[in-house]
């Protein structure tokens, strides 16, 4: 009897340190990363911008997609503006996870040299492209499914 007792504790100690172990989970599973880039286009400029992301930038969301380094580009224009100042257009690149962003400055790299040829005709693109928009703002957001 004495030895069916201790077994009986044993199990229901051990029944509540997994139940407390359980309930300290986080509630949620981690999934997706997203950068989202909210960007403003100048009056007057929206062709020219549209046209150098069209030339200048898919490419390369192609090629980092092709490569596995994305797993999806989206982008976006805004429908409800409240200011002139507000954002226009918008894009995200989709990561598989955080560990993703790990050297990717250096893994895109060639993508972008492959682009543009070299650094210097690079930022002549870009110098070009800030007369056309300027950011906004920008955000990494982890997408989660509740469990």
């Amino acid at each position: 009897m004495k030895r069916a007792s201790c077994l009986a504790v044993a199990v229901l100690g051990l029944t509540f340190l997994a139940l407390t172990t359980a309930s300290a989970q986080v509630p949620y599973k981690e999934g997706a990363v997203e950068r989202v880039v909210l960007i403003h286009i100048l009056p007057g400029h929206s062709d020219a911008f549209m046209a150098d992301i069209k030339k200048n930038v898919v490419p390369i969301w192609e090629a980092e997609k092709a490569a596995g380094l994305i797993v999806d580009y989206q982008m976006f224009l805004n429908q409800t503006r409240s200011s002139a100042d507000e954002w226009d257009f918008g894009y995200s690149l989709t990561y598989k996870n955080m560990a993703a962003l790990d050297g990717l400055p250096d893994k895109v790299f060639e993508f972008r040299m492959k682009q543009y040829g070299d650094q210097s005709a690079e930022q002549k693109v870009i110098d070009k492209r800030v007369d056309n928009g300027r950011a906004v703002s920008s955000y990494l957001i982890r997408n989660i499914t509740l469990r």
